[in-house]
């Protein structure tokens, strides 16, 4: 191509990563650079296409497109540039780039550091690898700052702050921080995420997004309607950070190559505990994390508010959510009353081929569950000891003398893992200094390995022991230490009911003593269980305890 006939596109491009190179790739010395070289040649210069800030994996960048869609309809025929890593670092789409696109649409590359001949393939993978080992890099001191319990994103959760000393640490925005207590005590009080949301928008509560650029005396440039929505009450409530947790990496790119951003499992999560000061206590956190797992969503019923126990009764036969029914009625003297009770779900749904009524209503339920949360309170107000021994013997717990048992028998196991293993590596040690036959070989390896497995099998087995003896243990002293705030419980409410029970079983009717009809009412606590198994909690048809 004759000199006076090139119209010439440059481009430049510059990442964050090359940035730290210095001023020698810098935006401003590549155009001097390669406008120099045009005028120096006597070249038709058309354009200067700038990508700033732009990984070279990535060719979706804006300024590269225009250049080619520039030389796909002729206005350019010479593509000049400092080097092939500005064009991109991914050998194979850089060269059919070069070797493909541009050629077939009559255009030319030129690279001013390197001759573009049979080595561009080679030089083309070099660059690759050098924009794999920097993504590998970055990932890994991303990984070990999340270990360490450093924060790596870029906007600290609303009702934080990054510390002005260490952006790794959060401090508490003693502004915001009072927002996010509200929304757990709402979410305690049986709100779902949207009711949440509506109640903030109607305090005038400024939204997370708005929040964040309003202190930094600017305004939201995003595309919203600047109010709270139930994804952002749901975010805030599921967020470890406001019990003093970091829980980082739950997303990333499918490779260095594709930065699409996809979710990560939780096994490869990094949570790092204690890193900051909590929000709210440990104690909020986990019944709002019960009530999502329940999938808690009361519904109002026409003329009348949920009732108390929405989401909370449960069939007792085929595990179907109870159904609230309303029905109107007339007293002797005339005056009307609303009747609220409950039944099977999958009877109100299917008829009684699919189950039966297990029909109690609200009034009743609501006598037998005051009275027990009441005889248990008194009952730990007196003797708390004997009522968690009672407990843990409730559930089959083991005592302190199996623990210790387990724990000695645990740690025997793992010594005797440690000792076979160093075996098995010295076996094969010898035998590949022919120290040891063949067969003896064999027979030892296999005779190690079975052993090897099995006490790994039985260290599972003791670790679920223990963690189950702890985590019974906990629950009972949890549970025992809640319940004593209800002892002189006047009335039920949405909040304790969701604070203490899991969830409450009802039966159907059975007939006793010459036809006289009860149903079993079984009430699953939280941490415990159901406390009472040991005994039948029973009403009649007057709703009266039996």
């Amino acid at each position: 191509m004759a000199q006076q006939e090139r119209k010439v596109g440059i481009y430049v491009r510059l990442s964050n990563e090359d940035a730290r190179a210095g001023e020698s790739v810098s935006i401003e010395n590549q155009k001097l650079l390669l406008t120099k070289h045009v005028r120096e040649n006597g070249w038709e210069l058309i354009e200067i296409y700038v990508d700033d800030g732009f990984s070279g994996t990535n060719q979706n960048r804006p300024a590269l497109q225009k250049m080619l869609r520039a030389a796909e309809n002729g206005y350019i025929n010479t593509v000049l540039i400092k080097d092939l890593s500005r064009l991109g670092r991914n050998y194979l789409e850089v060269g059919n780039l070069a070797e493909v696109f541009l050629p077939d649409h009559g255009c030319e590359l030129i690279s001013l550091n390197e001759k573009v001949d049979e080595m561009l393939v080679f030089r083309n993978w070099l660059n690759e690898q050098h924009s794999k080992d920097t993504s590998k890099k970055v990932r890994a001191v991303k990984k070990m700052c999340a270990q360490n319990g450093k924060y790596v994103g870029t906007y600290a959760p609303f009702g934080f702050m990054k510390d002005p000393k260490d952006k790794h640490r959060f401090l508490i925005d003693e502004n915001a921080a009072p927002i996010v207590r509200k929304i757990f005590e709402l979410r305690l009080e049986g709100k779902g995420y949207r009711a949440i949301a509506l109640h903030l928008n109607d305090a005038g509560i400024v939204a997370p997004r708005d929040y964040w650029y309003q202190g930094r005396n600017g305004e939201n440039p995003y595309r919203s309607n600047h109010r709270w929505c139930d994804a952002t009450v749901k975010t805030i409530l599921a967020n470890e950070a406001y019990i003093g947790n970091m829980v980082q990496l739950k997303a990333g790119t499918v490779s260095y190559k594709n930065h699409k951003r996809i979710s990560k499992p939780k096994d490869e999560w990094v949570r790092a505990e204690g890193t900051h000061e909590a929000v709210i206590d440990r104690e909020t956190w986990e019944q709002a994390q019960k009530i999502s797992e329940k999938r808690y969503q009361p519904k109002a019923q026409k003329d009348k508010a949920a009732s108390i126990f929405s989401g909370l009764l449960v069939c007792s036969d085929c595990g179907f959510k109870m159904r609230i029914h309303n029905k109107n009625r007339t007293r002797t003297d005339g005056s009307k009353y609303r009747l609220t009770n409950f039944m099977c779900g999958n009877y109100a749904r299917s008829g009684k081929t699919a189950c039966t009524t297990h029909f109690i209503t609200e009034d009743i339920l609501s006598d037998l569950v005051l009275t027990q949360i009441r005889e248990h309170a008194k009952m730990v107000e007196c003797d708390e000891d004997s009522v968690i021994r009672n407990l843990l013997k409730l559930q089959n717990n083991e005592t302190e003398s199996s623990r210790a048992a387990f724990t000695s028998e645990l740690k025997t196991n793992r010594n005797r893992v440690v000792v076979l293993e160093k075996l098995i590596e010295k076996l094969y040690e010898d035998r590949v200094a022919e120290k040891v036959p063949e067969t003896v070989f064999v027979d030892w390896i296999q005779k190690y390995e079975k052993e090897r497995i099995e006490r790994l099998q039985t260290v599972k087995k003791l670790e679920n022991r223990l963690q189950s003896i702890k985590d019974s243990t906990d629950g009972a002293a949890k549970w025992t230490r809640i319940i004593k705030d209800y002892t002189r419980l006047e009335t039920l409410d949405q909040q304790t009911l969701l604070r203490l029970i899991d969830r409450i079983e009802v039966g159907d009717d059975a007939t006793v003593d010459g036809g006289r009809k009860i149903r079993e009412v079984r009430i699953f606590y939280n941490y415990v269980g159901d406390v009472d198994a040991s005994r039948e909690r029973t009403v009649d048809a007057h709703g009266q305890a039996v």
